[in-house]
């Protein structure tokens, strides 16, 4: 199989990716365990779902907490997974923010935390530090997701504990 084909078959564990972490931002209040310490993970303004299949259909949910909208629910009880989604991190005093689309899980629109340093050598490596700490916890979060997607039986519990949240029993 050559590398076109393995991205567009795999190209769905974006999207479940995050829909799985809305799940997981939901029931634990935003808190995530991550290798160097806890961060608080939000969904920020923006949020799409999109229909998986031939038909696209598409929901885009503005809002300040756009998974908290009757919409946003109702998409996602119609079997619709997040395509894109404006993401907030919290970790100590640092928050950063940033958009993200499912298909290939690119971070853009980056805002990092306020810089401490004067000089411009040591913000510009103040920089590339917060971005490269952006990316170890999403990683991770990934990571996380992986782990647990390639396990049957544990991807088979979160999946029957998706489907009662996203009916209202949990």
């Amino acid at each position: 199989m050559d590398v076109i084909n393995r991205i567009n078959h795999t190209r769905f564990l974006g999207r479940e990716f995050l829909t799985w972490i809305w799940y997981r931002s939901d029931i634990g209040e935003g808190r995530f365990d991550v290798a160097d310490g806890p961060i608080e993970l939000w969904f920020d303004a923006k949020l799409t779902l999109e229909a998986q299949g031939d038909v696209k259909e598409q929901n885009v949910v503005k809002a300040d907490n756009p998974t908290e909208t009757d919409e946003a629910r109702a998409a996602l009880a119609s079997g619709k997974l997040v395509s894109e989604a404006r993401l907030r991190v919290v970790k100590g005093q640092k928050q950063w923010s940033f958009s993200v689309k499912g298909d290939s899980l690119g971070l853009s629109g980056v805002k990092i935390p306020a810089l401490l340093s004067r000089d411009d050598d040591d913000q510009l490596y103040e920089r590339f530090y917060l971005l490269e700490e952006l990316e170890e916890d999403f990683n991770a979060l990934f990571k996380e997701f992986i782990d647990l997607r390639l396990d049957d039986e544990g991807w088979s519990d979160e999946v029957n504990q998706i489907r009662r949240w996203v009916h209202g029993a949990d």
